[in-house]
């Protein structure tokens, strides 16, 4: 009864977006597109089963019907992680996140610590992460002599770069950048500089400096783009990219010529068996390159199969306790869960 399921990507049209993602997403919208949320139980966009015995239910029903299965030891009621595709054809404003404190307190909603997986780095393969300001006073003083630009820091990104931006961390993409977005379940945002840029209507997008003096954080960042935490994995095929206090994310790397050992096993039709161990709340897998066919013991005990293709995205209930994964070329693959 419990099984994998995908959902439909839902397309959100962004002023900064782009067009290249759009026949990958089968999205024939005119307008730019900025994010594709793939998995979401956010009120504002809830994602929607598209086939199996769930179709057409949303997340939201899902794990409502069956908390235990989808849903598991949650820190929030609905589904706690948000996931997206951004694709940037212009900057990003340059933002900050709050906690979860200050934003159930002012927002009436979660906060925001969020991670990216580098699709596409762009031909400046930099991104804008942290700042020089020293105080809350400092940055009152740059904000009311437009001097914002000057203090923010830069970093270098490569593909396939895991970058962390906790709560409290200012932070922008860059134009011709493209990431694979987990964050927690929030939509909260405060900008503080945009880049002097306006709207359709020619109008100046709302900043939010003010708040964003709240929950800045104005001591030296010291988390960048190398994973926070080591896998304690050996095996070359599977390492943990980023363990934070809201999810872990590992990356997979499905390979037929690989080996085989105490986690995955090999064989000649090149397939790899995953074995959950002491995880207790479901798996989400995203296909990053490649292609994968995912098999798993249905209730009737035959065996059922999901192909997952870039862009793609299974929810793996918690109660499958393993899963086979086959591929036929180099397959790199994200497994998510909290």
């Amino acid at each position: 009864m419990f099984t994998p399921v995908k959902f439909s990507a839902i397309p959100v049209k962004r002023m900064w977006g782009g067009h290249v993602l759009k026949s990958q997403f089968h999205t024939s919208i005119d307008e730019p597109i900025g994010e594709y949320w793939v998995l979401s139980g956010h009120p504002s966009a809830t994602s929607m089963i598209t086939e199996g015995a769930f179709a057409g239910l949303s997340l939201q029903e899902l794990i409502e019907a069956y908390p235990q299965a989808y849903l598991g030891a949650s820190p929030q009621p609905r589904f706690p992680l948000l996931i997206k595709y951004l694709e940037a054809s212009l900057h990003l404003s340059v933002q900050v996140h709050p906690d979860d404190a200050y934003a159930q307190l002012h927002e009436g909603d979660f906060g925001k610590t969020e991670a990216w997986y580098v699709l596409d780095a762009g031909p400046e393969k930099k991104i804008c992460y942290g700042h020089h300001f020293s105080c809350r006073e400092d940055y009152t003083n740059a904000v009311k002599n437009a001097d914002v630009l000057s203090h923010l820091s830069y970093r270098t990104i490569e593909n396939g770069d895991v970058v962390y931006v906790p709560s409290g961390t200012l932070h922008a993409l860059l134009a011709h950048t493209t990431v694979i977005e987990i964050q927690q379940t929030s939509d909260v945002t405060y900008r503080v500089y945009d880049w002097e840029r306006v709207d359709e209507a020619g109008k100046e997008r709302m900043l939010h400096v003010d708040a964003a003096a709240e929950v800045l954080h104005y001591t030296e960042t010291t988390s960048n783009s190398i994973p926070v935490k080591a896998s304690n994995q050996t095996h070359s095929r599977m390492r943990t990219r980023l363990n934070c206090p809201y999810f872990t994310i590992d990356e997979i790397v499905c390979d037929p010529l690989s080996n085989e050992d105490d986690l995955f096993t090999a064989s000649s039709k090149q397939c790899i068996t995953l074995k959950r161990g002491n995880i207790q709340n479901p798996d989400i897998l995203i296909c990053v390159h490649g292609h994968t066919e995912l098999t798993y013991s249905a209730d009737n005990g035959e065996l059922a199969t999901l192909s997952l293709s870039p862009g793609e995205l299974i929810l793996i209930p918690a109660t499958l306790d393993e899963y086979e994964l086959s591929c036929t070329l180099r397959t790199v693959l994200l497994r998510v869960y909290y």
